[in-house]
């Protein structure tokens, strides 16, 4: 972005009124925690304060965040996968915040060799955090499963070891964030195949009219956050619980 060009959108949204109101959800960390802090909340901030927007952010569950700015009482939640069923929904940039790849994972000893969603049997339990979306193959297939939607990542873990799910699908930077704050072991469980690789975004509420224009800033706020090193340096700064 030149300066002529951040001066523009500075005058647009001077920084009495420039605050954008964030739901952030509270349970996929290292990415966004229960207080919502870690990576998307990181790189949010950095790309928005270059165009003088700060942030009030107020953590939920992720299908509430969804929910809050779907009905317009919030202006944006991160960490959405842009896919035909959101892009009906809400607002998006054309930058994604981070590539996210999401695998099964199977308690060890009960590993399948599922290669797609395709192959997956009808009637499998699966594990799934409630409101998730896990790209278009498994939305054209879940109505075969038995999903089990939970709210956070280590109830999936239990579902595992105590077997009252088959397989479970988790981002897989999530998986090893969780495990490594966690009691267990990693050889309790096993990895199988991709199931998708998301690009994750920011979703503005289409009812707010400023959408688009804050989309603009995120979108224009990144490439310069890239261009400088900092993009790397933050994600390359594992957050601390």
């Amino acid at each position: 972005m030149r300066l002529w060009q951040l001066t523009l959108l500075l005058l647009c949204f001077p920084a009495s009124a420039a605050t954008l109101n964030i739901a952030a959800e509270d349970a996929w960390p290292p990415f966004s925690d229960e207080n919502g802090q870690g990576y998307s909340r990181e790189l949010a901030t950095a790309a928005f304060q270059l165009s003088g927007v700060t942030l009030n952010i107020q953590t939920v569950p992720y299908a509430r965040a969804l929910s809050m700015t779907l009905g317009g009482e919030s202006q944006g939640c991160w960490n959405v996968t842009r896919q035909p069923s959101t892009e009906a929904q809400y607002v998006f940039g054309t930058t994604p915040l981070f590539k996210a790849s999401a695998s099964y994972y199977f308690k060890a000893g009960k590993e399948k060799n599922y290669p797609s969603p395709a192959a997956i049997p009808d009637g499998t339990r699966i594990a799934v955090i409630n409101g998730y979306e896990y790209g278009d193959e498994f939305e054209h297939h879940k109505a075969r499963f038995q999903l089990i939607p939970v709210s956070k990542q280590k109830q999936m873990l239990s579902l595992l070891l105590n077997e009252r799910a088959d397989m479970a699908i988790f981002f897989d930077r999530v998986f090893d964030y969780t495990l490594a704050h966690s009691p267990l072991s990693r050889s309790l469980f096993s990895k199988g195949h991709v199931n998708h690789v998301s690009d994750i975004y920011i979703a503005f509420s289409a009812a707010d009219p400023k959408s688009r224009d804050y989309a603009r800033m995120l979108d224009d706020g990144l490439k310069i956050l890239k261009e400088n090193g900092e993009y790397e340096r933050i994600m390359n700064t594992m957050p601390t619980p």
